[in-house]
């Protein structure tokens, strides 16, 4: 059986551990509460919710031998970054996708001594709502004969938003929810380990109690907010300091410290981001789309081809339009209904694929690439007919 686990990893997990304690320790607070010593022939999968970009680091702080993250392939862009994070053991898998070789190399991985690290929701954090889970996690944790560690991480919502301008303070910590040895879990029906899967790594910290303190809480809630839900208007939304605001009627709402909304208009209704999200999405599903009509636009976006383990190429900058059938930077135009799939990277990226292609756009301080893949979802794209997108459809979150 092929070595997995070689000297290298353990350099760089044993780096990449120190850099990432310190790190999270002094900027965000972070603390691991409990250990857990993977034993000699032990191979473990650990499950986890997903709340900031640095959350492999945090998990790592759990372990004592090195583990192997599953992460997009987005991150790989580029020569030196792809090796890089190949020499470091991360695995690539496509977002949005049922990504075969990934799963082949997970399980070379376990096979092969090593241990993984999941975050099985595939996606940050972005309303506190638990994204699509694929039931297939369950009958692939039973077949790995692997120990399985549920892991919660708790105030990364609150200390790293995704639509931050910076971080916050509060309380940010690491914890196991639950082990599970192959002998417990053999008994189990899959439908009862994934449902087990699912509340081990539901985390809403929202509904913590806990406070965050900033003194920008509400900037940049545009990233992620397009939709005025007193107006109606769409690309109308203008945050600042606690409070967001509408460009066409007025304050809104200030962000409060406990990650709930206090209105100030008196016809704002939502206190939890997940109404927003949903009123987004269902604002979407009924926008009008008229043929060869610009929907969205945007000033200041770069268009890069951004393939997994090639360089990007910047491929033009300027104002970013989209038609029914048309995606225009400058005097680069895609067509709209060849994208296959289509995810956010962060803040204020946005990732997708066109005829196995990857592109990448990354917007201003206040771009808000959201709508972008909403609307893919809308159009007459391949992802729409395929349904391929368990992240950002147009469907209502829980």
């Amino acid at each position: 059986m092929k070595k997995v686990v070689k000297f290298h990893h353990y350099l760089a997990f044993g780096a990449e551990k120190f850099i990432g304690f310190i790190y999270t320790r002094l900027f965000m607070g972070y603390r691991c509460k409990e250990k857990y010593r993977i034993k000699k022939d032990e191979k473990v999968v650990i499950l986890a919710n997903h709340q900031t970009d640095l959350d492999p680091f945090c998990v790592m702080s759990l372990v004592n031998k090195p583990i192997f993250p599953v992460a997009t392939d987005s991150i790989f862009s580029g020569k030196f970054k792809g090796r890089l994070f190949d020499w470091f053991g991360v695995i690539p898998k496509k977002k949005g996708s049922v990504d075969i070789k990934t799963v082949m190399k997970m399980t070379a991985t376990l096979n092969g001594g090593g241990s993984l690290l999941l975050f099985p929701e595939g996606n940050r954090t972005y309303a506190e709502f638990q994204y699509h889970i694929a039931p297939t996690l369950a009958k692939f944790i039973k077949r790995s004969g692997a120990t399985l560690i549920l892991f919660n991480l708790h105030g990364g919502t609150g200390i790293s938003p995704r639509f931050k301008r910076s971080l916050r303070s509060g309380r940010f910590y690491g914890k196991i929810k639950e082990v599970i040895t192959p002998p417990e879990y053999a008994e189990m029906d899959d439908d009862v380990l994934f449902n087990k899967i699912k509340d081990g790594v539901r985390v809403y910290d929202s509904r913590s109690g806990e406070n965050f303190k900033s003194s920008t809480r509400a900037e940049y809630l545009e990233r992620m907010l397009f939709v005025c839900p007193v107006c109606g208007k769409m690309q109308t939304i203008y945050s600042s300091r606690h409070e967001v605001f509408c460009k066409n009627c007025g304050s809104l709402a200030e962000f409060t410290e406990d990650l709930h909304f206090k209105p100030i208009h008196e016809k704002f209704t939502f206190t939890e981001m997940i109404e927003w999200w949903n009123f987004q999405k269902k604002a979407m599903r009924d926008i009008p789309i008229r043929s060869g009509e610009t929907i969205f636009t945007d000033d200041g976006v770069k268009l890069y081809s951004a393939n997994p383990y090639k360089n990007k190429v910047k491929l033009a900058k300027g104002t970013l339009s989209v038609t029914d059938s048309q995606l225009i930077c400058k005097d680069k135009t895609l067509d709209v209904k060849k994208i296959s799939g289509a995810s956010v990277i962060s803040g204020r990226k946005l990732s997708f694929t066109i005829d196995k292609n990857d592109f990448l756009i990354v917007g201003d301080k206040r771009f808000n690439p959201l709508k972008y893949a909403f609307l893919f979802n809308k159009l007459d794209t391949e992802m729409h007919s395929s349904g391929s997108d368990k992240y950002f459809n147009l469907e209502d979150d829980n």
